[in-house]
């Protein structure tokens, strides 16, 4: 049986983060390859907003957390919220979520919180599709953890 792995596409060496600098880790593909992983790719920042993009940071408001762009403050969490459903709904087999640490998006225990002064809350969330991957109970895990 293929076990699969959602893996953020940084760091497979797609050109996707918010300034267009890569990320790619080659030991950390390698690995999960070697462990029999199938990978699956997944972007949602890239999806929905190319690259490159605003910086975003989560923030915790009044209505709960949101992903807001650094200088336009503009709320882009349900862009994220609904490709992250759709991902999982068309993946329903994963086995695994590696998310790209500090990542508001994919962060699993890293993603930075700030309160609307943008003063740091917290650097132990979870970024909006990692937070969706634990709760449909799909094990998830930072890349910093793997390497």
């Amino acid at each position: 049986m293929v076990r699969k792995v959602a893996l953020s596409a940084c760091l497979a060496g797609k050109n996707c983060r918010y300034d267009g600098r890569l990320k790619e880790n080659k030991e950390l593909v390698k690995k999960l390859e070697d462990a029999g992983y199938e990978i699956v790719l997944f972007c949602p920042e890239e999806s929905c907003f190319g690259t490159p993009r605003e910086a975003m940071d989560l923030v915790l408001t009044d209505e709960g957390i949101k992903a807001l762009g650094r200088v336009f403050h503009e709320d882009k969490s349900m862009p994220i919220v609904e490709y992250a459903e759709r991902f999982f709904e068309e993946n329903p087999d994963i086995d695994l979520f590696v998310g790209k640490a500090r990542s508001p998006s994919c962060g699993v225990r890293t993603a930075l919180l700030y309160d609307e002064d943008r003063n740091l809350i917290s650097d132990k969330e979870s970024g909006i599709m990692a937070a969706e991957a634990r709760v449909r109970g799909i094990e998830s895990v930072d890349d910093e953890d793997l390497i």
